[in-house]
Order: C-alpha cells, then sequence, then structure tokens
C-alpha cells in the first residue's frame, strides 16, 4: 500500500514535541488530526483512506469523488452515507466560501460489529480538485464518550491557505456570524473602538470545550501524544481566535502604527508588541476554572469585552493580533512551570530567546511575560529559563 501523506512535525528542542499535520499532496486538503490516527487502508488512486485511532475505537473514512460526478455537496454526501445504508439528518452551510454539508449519521455497515454513529461532512475542494467527504463515527455503544473527538476531528479540515486562519467548519456551521458588537480598548493611553461578533465568545468557548474534552483523554491516560494533544489544543484555539480578531488588530495597527513609527522608525513592529505587551500585563488576573475537568483559560473575545485572563489567554490573545499584523509570532507553554509565555521573532533584538525549531537554523524568539509588569520583551522570570521545559504553539 502506498503512503500518500506526509506528516508535517515540529521538533522543539529536545521533547520531540510533535504537532502532526496530515497532508493529501494530490488533492491539496489538511486535516489536524486529533492525536493516535493511523492509516488502516487506502485506495492506490487516492480517493479514498480509512482511518482507525490507535487508543480510541474512533474511526475516519475519507472519500474525495471527481467534481463532475455531483453537481453539490448536498449530493456527494448523500450517495456517500447511502452506500452504507446511513440514516442522516443533514445541513448546509457556507465555508470558506463554498456551500457545504454536515450530517449526523448512523450506519449499520461501516463496522463489523455492530451499527456505527458520528458525523459527515462535504467540502467542495478548491480549483475543482472534487469533493471532499469525511465521514468520522464510533460505535453506536460508546458515541456519547466519543462524540467530541469525532467532531474535532471533522472541525480540524483544511482546504487553503486561509483555513488555516478562521473558524472550522463545524463550528462555523453551529454558530454563524449574527452581527457586529462594539468594544473598545485602550492602548499606550489611546482609546480604540472597535468590534467583534456577538456569537464570537460563545463559539470560542464551544472550541475551547471541546477541545479540552479531547486533550484531556490523552492527559488524563498519561499517554506518550500528550504533550502533543497539549500543543494541539492551544493551536486550534489560536486557529478559531484569528478571524475573530481580525478587524480589532486592524483597528489597533491602524491607531498605533503612526506612534510606533516615530518611536522606533527602523522597528516599529517591536515598539507595537512592546505596547501590546504592557496592555495585556494590566488585564485583570484570575484562572477561568481550578477544576481538573474544566479549561482554566478564556476565550480570546471574553477577553477583549473585559474578561479576566492568565497567562495562556493573554499569549494566546497577543500571538493571534501579532499575526494579524504580519508580526512573527508563537506561544510558548511550559508543563513543568505551569506557565505561557509570548514569542516574537526580532533576530536585531537582545534578549532572553527560546529557540523553535524550523527545520533548518530555527529561530530564536523573544519570550514575553504576560502576566507580571513592567517586564519588557526578552525578560522572563529567573525560575523559568531552563529553555527544554517550553514547548512552541504554532500556526502553519
Amino acid at each position: 500500500m502506498r503512503k500518500i501523506f506526509f506528516l508535517i512535525c515540529g521538533f522543539f528542542l529536545s521533547l520531540s514535541a510533535f504537532s502532526e499535520i496530515i497532508t493529501s499532496e494530490k488533492f491539496n486538503y489538511s486535516i489536524d488530526f486529533p492525536e493516535g490516527y493511523q492509516i488502516e487502508d487506502m485506495e492506490q488512486d487516492e480517493t479514498t483512506v480509512i482511518f482507525k485511532n490507535k487508543y480510541l475505537d474512533a474511526h475516519a473514512l475519507i472519500k474525495v469523488w471527481e467534481n463532475s460526478k455531483f453537481s453539490s455537496s448536498m449530493d456527494a454526501i448523500k450517495d456517500t452515507l447511502s452506500r452504507v445504508k446511513a440514516s442522516s439528518d443533514f445541513s448546509e452551510c457556507v465555508w470558506r466560501r463554498q456551500k457545504c454539508t454536515i450530517a449526523s449519521f448512523e450506519s449499520p455497515l461501516l463496522l463489523p460489529d455492530g451499527a456505527a454513529q458520528g458525523w459527515a461532512a462535504c467540502i467542495p475542494l478548491p480549483q475543482k480538485k472534487g469533493y471532499l467527504t469525511i465521514l468520522s463515527y464510533a460505535p453506536k455503544t460508546v458515541y456519547d464518550d466519543l462524540a467530541q473527538v469525532l467532531i474535532s476531528l471533522l472541525d480540524s479540515v483544511l482546504i487553503d491557505a486561509g483555513s488555516f486562519r478562521e473558524p472550522g467548519l463545524i463550528t462555523s456551521a453551529f454558530y454563524p456570524r449574527k452581527s457586529p458588537k462594539q468594544i473598545s480598548l485602550t492602548i499606550d493611553s489611546k482609546k480604540i473602538p472597535t468590534q467583534i461578533d456577538s456569537v464570537d465568545a460563545e463559539a470560542s468557548q464551544f472550541v475551547i470545550d471541546r477541545e479540552f474534552a479531547v486533550f484531556s483523554f490523552y492527559a488524563s491516560n498519561n499517554l506518550p501524544e500528550m504533550f502533543d494533544a497539549w500543543i494541539r489544543f492551544y493551536r486550534l484555539l489560536a486557529r478559531d481566535s484569528m478571524e475573530r480578531v481580525k478587524k480589532v488588530s486592524f483597528d489597533i495597527y491602524t491607531v498605533l502604527k503612526d506612534e510606533c513609527e516615530k518611536k522606533d522608525a527602523q522597528n516599529p513592529d517591536a515598539v507595537l508588541s512592546q505596547l501590546l505587551l504592557n496592555w495585556a500585563q494590566d488585564f485583570n488576573y484570575e484562572r477561568k476554572s481550578s477544576s481538573y475537568d474544566k479549561a482554566d483559560i478564556e476565550s480570546i473575545p471574553a477577553i477583549l469585552e473585559g474578561g479576566s485572563s492568565d497567562c495562556d489567554g493573554r499569549s494566546l490573545l497577543l500571538m493571534c493580533i501579532l499575526k494579524n499584523c504580519s508580526i512573527d509570532s508563537c506561544m510558548f507553554i511550559s508543563a513543568q512551570y505551569s506557565h505561557a509565555l509570548l514569542g516574537v521573532y526580532f533576530p536585531d533584538k537582545q534578549g532572553q530567546t527560546i529557540k523553535v525549531d524550523d527545520g533548518l537554523a530555527g529561530k530564536e524568539y523573544l519570550v514575553g511575560e504576560t502576566t507580571a509588569k513592567d517586564l519588557t520583551l526578552g525578560m522572563m522570570p529567573a525560575s523559568m529559563t531552563d529553555r527544554k521545559n517550553w514547548m512552541a504553539v504554532e500556526l502553519p
């Protein structure tokens, strides 16, 4: 059986912290799978691939139909599910400017030992490469336990560069845009009127709760992929938040750019990054939850609306804003220190850095401490300087 997928793996120092996105080079789609999915079978022409999770009784079937075979995603998914005698409920939504279809279903044929239950999605691929149909399912007897994993898989489908920077298909279908919600920010003593969508906080919380439930399986069972799953948790939160704070980022940049250029004409981006770091350091500090069965990170929209936050929420927020401003940034997380830091790439600036291996020479990112006031970029707590205890969270 010929393998046609490659793994995009990011190694961070000595921790081998894989961030795996599985990609089809032929059809140009990617899936940011939950950890543990492996290929079980595949057609030679790459149109059909079957996956099984090595830890969970969770399965996925991918089928790419020729564009000429169907006139819509609804037709393609109905035909696919009819072939496995599935009973289904369908709904349509627009995602990546394409009319897509999602469905909940039950099938007596997908598994040899009983009925399967799950979710399916069909997405027209760009450049008319076909209809990407994905079935994510489990035995009906354990569906309730695995539903979050199954939905997470579908929500992590990527079909073009832009889909790496906006909410996934399922989240977009469950929480479509409603109406603008005006908010006001104060950064460097300047009032910045801007807006988010009225559904953003609720939608982001849906992603946080779902992805924390997925991550918790790996953490509670102390599996080897636990740290990979933790990185994926934050990566999917960042992906969901990027588009939600796009206008916020633009408005911040528009108001502050002239002042930043006056302060340092050679590197105004460094000035902007420092102003944002100082802004975050003044947020009200509070952990959202102390319960182990709930994520203690506040959603990015809720933070912008004045909600409390701690280190990971602030680092994630600044990472998303800076990336929207075309400033190379990431965040770092540490289980040993129970802490998170911002990372910003300014090779000409001096200060404490953490190296992120990009497969070539690697980059040294200046760290930003978001919870201790008056610390500038390149400063970090002296008790947290062991680089091997930090893992990078990046967007591809």
